[in-house]
This record gives structure tokens, C-alpha cells and sequence, in this order.
């Protein structure tokens, strides 16, 4: 496990409260992945070994009276040892995630209970204790153990950065509620009309592009960005010499769309302009709030934040004006995965949980899947993978039956993901292989970055630093080339803490 930047400073401040503590000082380390719960213990460990002897204390639900194990422990012969040899002490707490789950009587933990009562006991530990919990301990700890919780120093919080990316509005129009053979059918019914049209010379060039936006629409939603495009353009070009602004507003939406899957925000931001002055011109209300959250999107993609949400709001305010369900929920769901990205997952289960509900009331698979899997996202962040797994595993499902390729390479990624924070880095290279394999199929170049990074970090963890380095240099180019401000960022970090490794 690799840690990056943020990891290093806040390891860097708890070294400092360790040398400076000379007494009882508690303080809670909040980190929900085990892989990086031990990543930052080692190279805690490494940095103070010297000078200070590290103390594991270790509860579970037959262990649950903290001050208890500390008193016992500095009552041993092993201890009265380390003082001797002038080592500064301190006690790091693992374990009470399982302790807390023994309940009293009363129904409530036992081991918060005994924190309560002891606080004041906790001073005659004449070293910092370093308390090591997961997210949902502590909010355990603010309802049931207040009084502890008060004297904590501080709390020094660790997170894995996950890759989660907004959905754009993608629309079906008059394929809604088709299944995968209906839209096989249609891809064939269309590309036969064209065919013949083409035959015999094109005679209405307003139905020409209409099959054409048809057909590069259902590429789009089966994930097919580069065969998307082909047929949007032709529609685009014989669009642009007929006056019906709806029909380009549409063209210039869904081509938007395509750009974002094929990585160029740019391009997209150009088409999403043109359809938002459109909607606007002709009085499209719905349009313009689907246009403004596809806005939204692209600038996630180029890391301003403030312009993402400041667009997302705008969008869910028009589209719950003009009753549009389907856009309130995409939207919904968009701006939990920005809340998300600045480190409030339980916010952004509340926007999930609210887009979820909209989209099984609609009939709305691919958002629906889209969801399932952010949720995930969010129950990971807060340490429970296992519930993570469960929603991935229902949005996997959603996206086969459906045959969104792309949402299935995307769950596949977060499987990957998960099993390797849970320090399966095997089982998580076969995710993400298949999820690479998906990514190049469709020509998604962000896809094939995110899966090629994660690759690197899973060798890495297996201590194979030259297949790490390959798959991060590939992933990198692919960020540069395609202006991904967060691809860049982990590969640049990452490649820096391998140098020299692979030697």
C-alpha cells in the first residue's frame, strides 16, 4: 500500500504529538481500509522506533475495558523494562470496532459505557494513547461515549481518494423500456434504413439524420463511444443545413455526451454551450437544466468543483420546476458524488439514497445501477466493504442484464477496488483486467486510465515495483493526454515513491 502526500503530513503530525507528549493525551486515528490502516502503523513505527517503544494494546468483544488493559499493562514486568532503557512509551488501541459490538443489557456497548465511567482514570496512563477506529465507531463514540469523546487532543483522519464520476444526463427518448435484444433490433433496423438510403440516394434529409442521431444514440448507451460519434457527426452535418433547432439541440447534447466518455471535456463544453443556447433560444426549460448539469460534469472532470456545483444546483432547480424525474434524479445523484469527493460520504448517501428511490420509481435501470454502485462508493469510504461489495454486486448485475458495457466495466473497477483495500490485491487484478478489457473495447480513454492506475497500485502492493511503474507511466499518458487532473495526480505521485524500487 502506497501512501500519498496528505497520509505523509498527517503521519508527520502525529510523530510530532508522540515526541511531544508527556503525558496522557488521547487522540483518535480514524481510517476505515485495513490495507492502509497498517501502511500508516508501519511507517509510523519506522520514523519512532528508536526513540519511543510502541505498545499494541488489542480488544475485541471479550476485552472490552480499556483503562483495564492499560493499567495491567503498565503494571507488567515488560514495561518497568522499557522504562528503563529511557524509551519514551505509547499505547496505539486497536480492536475496538469488535469491542463495541458487545452490548449490555440495556442495549448499549459495553466497552463506550466503561470509557464514560473511566475517563478520569485515564490520567494516571502517564503516555499519549492513540485510539484506532473506523468511521462507524466513531460516530458510535459521539452518541454513546460523549464525555470521552471530549478530552480527546484530536482526531487524525485517513482516506483512500477514489476515482467516482458523475453521470451525464443521457435521455432514451422513445427507447425507454426497451431491453437489450429490443435495442439489438433497433441498431439493426436503423443501420438497414440507412443502408438503403444511401442506395438509393437520400431523398429527406431530415429523416437521414434522425436515424442517424438514433443509431449513434443507442451506440452511446451500450458504451460504443467511437461508433457513437460516427453517426452523430453525419446527423450533425446534415443538421446544420435544416432549420429545426430541436433536432440540433438533441445532436449537440448526446455528441457533448460522447466527448465526456471519450475524454475530451473541452470538445464537450463546446456542444453543451451550443445545446444550452439553443434550449434557451426556443424556451426548452427541461433542455436547459439537462445541458446546465452536463456542464456540471465536465468541469468535475477538469477539477473545478466550485463551477460543478454551482451548475448542479442550477440544473436540479429547473428540472424539479418543469416535474422532470428522471433529470432530478441523474442530478441528485451528481451532486453526491460531489459532496462525496469533498469528504462527506454521509451526505452523499442522503443525495443517493433520494436519486435511488427516483429512479426505481421511473423504471430507471441504467440509473438505478449508476446508484447502486455510488453507494457503494460511500460505504466503503466509511469502512464497511463488505455492505460496498453487496451494492457493487447489485449494480454489476444491473448494468449485464442491461448491456451498458460501460457500467459494467465500472463496477467491475470498484469490485477491484474494494478486494483491494481489503488486501486481496489478486483477486482485485482480476477485476480491474476485466475492466481494462471493457474500457479499450469502447474506446473510453478515462476508463482505460483509472483501470490501468488502479493496476499499478494493486503491483505495487504486491511488492512488484516494475509492473507498478508500466502500468502507471501507461495510465499517466493517457491522463495527460485527455487532461485529468486526478489521473495525473496519483500517477505523478505514485511513480515518484517507486523511484529507485525497481532496482
Amino acid at each position: 500500500m502506497e501512501l500519498d502526500p496528505s497520509h505523509l503530513m498527517k503521519i508527520e503530525e502525529i510523530v510530532t504529538l508522540l515526541d511531544l507528549s508527556d503525558d496522557c493525551t488521547i487522540a483518535f486515528v480514524r481510517c476505515n481500509e485495513p490495507v492502509l490502516c497498517d501502511a500508516i502503523c508501519k511507517e509510523i513505527f519506522e520514523r519512532v522506533h528508536s526513540r519511543i517503544h510502541i505498545y499494541k494494546i488489542e480488544m475485541n468483544e471479550e476485552s472490552t475495558d480499556l483503562f483495564q488493559i492499560l493499567e495491567e499493562t503498565t503494571k507488567s514486568d515488560s514495561y518497568n523494562s522499557k522504562l528503563e532503557e529511557n524509551k519514551k512509551i505509547a499505547f496505539f488501541v486497536f480492536g475496538l470496532d469488535n469491542a463495541v459490538e458487545k452490548k449490555n443489557v440495556n442495549g448499549n456497548s459495553e466497552t463506550l459505557l466503561l470509557l464514560n465511567m473511566m475517563r478520569e482514570k485515564f490520567l494516571e496512563i502517564k503516555h499519549p494513547i492513540l485510539i484506532w477506529i473506523n468511521s462507524a465507531s466513531l460516530n458510535l463514540i459521539l452518541e454513546e461515549a460523549q464525555d470521552f469523546f471530549s478530552w480527546r487532543t484530536t482526531i487524525f483522519e485517513f482516506d483512500i481518494k477514489r476515482e467516482i464520476t458523475p453521470s451525464p444526463m443521457f435521455e432514451f427518448g422513445d427507447f425507454n423500456g426497451l431491453d437489450k435484444k429490443g435495442l439489438e433490433g433497433l441498431i439493426e433496423y436503423y443501420s438497414n434504413l440507412i443502408k438503403e438510403f444511401k442506395d438509393s440516394g437520400i431523398k429527406d434529409p431530415y429523416k437521414f439524420a434522425y436515424w442517424n442521431y438514433n443509431l449513434g444514440t443507442i451506440k452511446l448507451f451500450f458504451g460504443y463511444s467511437k461508433e457513437a460519434l460516427k453517426y452523430l457527426d453525419t446527423a450533425e452535418s446534415i443538421s446544420s443545413k435544416l432549420d429545426n433547432k430541436y433536432l440540433k439541440e438533441s445532436i449537440y447534447r448526446k455528441l457533448g455526451t460522447t466527448y465526456i466518455y471519450l475524454g475530451d471535456s473541452r470538445k464537450a463544453i463546446e456542444y453543451y454551450e451550443q445545446a444550452l443556447k439553443i434550449s434557451r433560444e426556443i424556451g426548452d426549460r427541461r433542455g436547459e437544466g439537462n445541458h446546465l448539469g452536463n456542464l456540471g460534469i465536465t468541469y468535475h472532470y477538469l477539477g473545478d468543483s466550485r463551477k460543478e456545483i454551482e451548475y448542479f444546483e442550477q440544473a436540479l432547480k429547473i428540472l424539479r420546476e418543469t416535474g422532470d424525474r428522471y433529470g432530478e434524479g441523474t442530478h441528485l445523484g451528481n451532486l453526491g458524488i460531489t459532496y462525496h469527493y469533498l469528504g462527506e460520504p454521509r451526505k452523499a448517501i442522503e443525495y443517493y439514497e433520494q436519486a435511488l428511490k427516483i429512479s426505481r420509481e421511473i423504471g430507471d435501470r441504467r440509473g438505478e445501477g449508476n446508484h447502486l454502485g455510488n453507494l457503494g462508493n460511500a460505504y466503503s469510504d466509511l469502512g464497511e466493504p463488505r455492505k460496498a461489495i453487496e451494492y457493487f454486486e447489485q449494480a454489476l448485475k444491473i448494468s449485464r442484464e442491461i448491456g451498458d458495457r460501460r457500467g459494467e466495466g465500472a463496477d467491475l473497477g470498484s469490485l477491484g477496488k474494494t478486494y483491494n483495500y481489503l488486501g486481496d490485491s489478486r483477486k482485485a487484478i482480476e477485476y480491474y483486467e476485466q475492466a481494462l478489457k471493457i474500457s479499450r473495447e469502447l474506446g473510453d480513454r478515462r476508463g482505460e486510465g483509472n483501470h490501468l492506475g488502479n493496476l499499478g497500485l494493486a503491483y505495487s502492493d504486491l511488492g512488484e515495483p516494475r509492473k507498478a511503474i508500466e502500468f502507471l507511466e501507461q495510465s499517466l499518458a493517457i491522463g495527460k493526454a485527455i487532461e485529468d487532473p486526478r489521473i495525473i495526480r496519483i500517477c505523478e505521485q505514485n511513480l515518484k515513491k517507486l523511484e529507485g524500487s525497481d532496482e
